[in-house]
């Protein structure tokens, strides 16, 4: 017999705005929740004596059924930086480790930062229409260095987890910076 939760769930994803509805949790990462990921504590200490912007938007909607766990993210990742550093989503790395996740870039255009815990470091260019699977054992992140809001699409097992403290405590192995106008990876000091 089924439960109430067995039966197919749809939303309409809105392509122009990058959201979708039905939405069940929403939540909003300004600059004070995500101090710790910027290198320039200067730029930071003056931004925040001012405002807080928002950096990110984050779109959920769980599916949750007898038998499994999926969820459905929404990333509205908008442009601008921190000093020289350009906006980007927190990152994070699966608590289970044999978990992977696809990401589907919808507008806008940046990177798709991933690590492994030892270091290993690559960088995929992203603009409207890339798709990327992240493979189990790597912390990934998103980095927006165009002009307009960067949206992608998650898909991924809730069981996954989000484990926080590895990119807290050393970041990424590159900062994604502007030099003369255009996007440059340079060596993160937490990692020299």
């Amino acid at each position: 017999m089924l439960n109430e939760n067995d039966y197919p769930i749809s939303v309409q994803f809105d392509f122009a705005a990058g959201t979708f509805d039905p939405v069940q949790i929403r939540d909003d990462r300004r600059l004070s929740d995500l101090h710790m990921m910027y290198h320039d504590k200067d730029a930071i200490n003056c931004i925040l004596a001012n405002e807080d912007p928002l950096i990110y938007e984050l779109w959920y909607h769980p599916f949750e059924t007898s038998k499994s766990d999926m969820a459905l993210g929404v990333t509205r990742l908008l442009p601008g930086k921190i000093g020289d550093e350009y906006h980007m989503t927190k990152g994070h790395i699966h608590e289970q480790d044999d978990q992977p996740e696809i990401y589907f870039c919808v507008k806008g255009q940046g990177y798709l930062l991933l690590q492994t815990i030892d270091g290993e470091f690559r960088a995929e260019p992203w603009q409207a229409g890339t798709i990327s699977h992240i493979p189990p054992m790597w912390a990934h992140r998103v980095v927006n260095t165009g002009d307009e809001m960067l949206v992608f699409v998650a898909s991924y097992h809730l069981s996954a987890g989000h484990d926080y403290r590895p990119i807290i405590d050393k970041g990424f192995r590159k900062l994604v910076v502007e030099r003369d106008g255009k996007p440059n990876f340079v060596e993160s000091p937490r990692w020299q």
